[in-house]
């Protein structure tokens, strides 16, 4: 019997400023649309943080809209949303979950709170992680970059993100001809940055360094 062993490309688009602001790009509208030109901190209502998880198998994308911060437990929240709403239906027999990253950000290898995170993850729902990290200046080759991001820019091309209902709208109708779709949802939590977590809370005893890059490419058992 041959075991499904699901593959995830993880990462987070350019975040945007909400409000009346101007966007790049075009798009069909019933008339002009006033917008300030500038997208200056004090003229928006808020953050749209788009984090994203794409299935390579399944060819599908999970998108969380966080209001708050990049963080390392963003991520978390989201892997453990998309892995009990979804992932756990589509792989029930998966023992472990290969998850391709970039190296830095929320994810980054180099932040311990990241690695601390997902050995909470792989704890908590009983399924060892194999965590890649794109070597720096090499997040081109991350999967989700040219199989979800680039067709959710498509459809939010000029769209004025006026209020977070609209960019619902807009990330939902992300489709393609080899049948792309996605999943959309807001995260209204707040993610305090710049947290900090001891060498001593990580539990190294399981994680497991590749013989080839180490640093880069490890395993968590769960």
């Amino acid at each position: 019997m041959c075991i499904r062993l699901p593959v995830i490309s993880i990462d987070c688009k350019r975040k945007e400023r909400l409000g009346i602001l101007a966007r790049d790009g075009k798009c069909l509208c019933t008339g002009a649309i006033k917008v300030c030109d500038h997208d200056y901190e004090h003229l928006s209502k808020g953050k749209v943080i788009p984090h994203g998880i794409y299935d390579l198998q399944a060819n599908k994308g999970y998108i969380t809209v966080g209001t708050s911060g990049e963080t390392a437990e963003f991520i978390f929240d989201n892997l453990i949303w998309w892995w009990t709403e979804y992932g756990i239906d589509q792989y029930p027999d998966a023992e472990s979950i290969v998850i391709l990253c970039d190296a830095g950000g929320g994810n980054s290898y180099r932040h311990r709170i990241f690695k601390y995170m997902m050995t909470r993850f792989a704890k908590q729902t009983g399924v060892s992680l194999v965590i890649c990290h794109y070597p720096p200046y090499a997040s081109k080759w991350n999967p989700i970059e040219h199989r979800l991001f680039c067709h959710l820019h498509k459809a939010a091309n000029g769209v004025v993100f006026d209020c977070y209902q609209t960019v619902m709208d807009t990330f939902s109708k992300t489709q393609t001809s080899t049948g792309l779709n996605v999943v959309i949802r807001l995260n209204l939590k707040y993610y305090q940055t710049g947290q900090k977590i001891d060498k001593k809370e990580i539990d190294y005893q399981n994680i497991s360094p590749h013989p080839k890059i180490p640093e880069l490419n490890y395993r968590i058992s769960a």
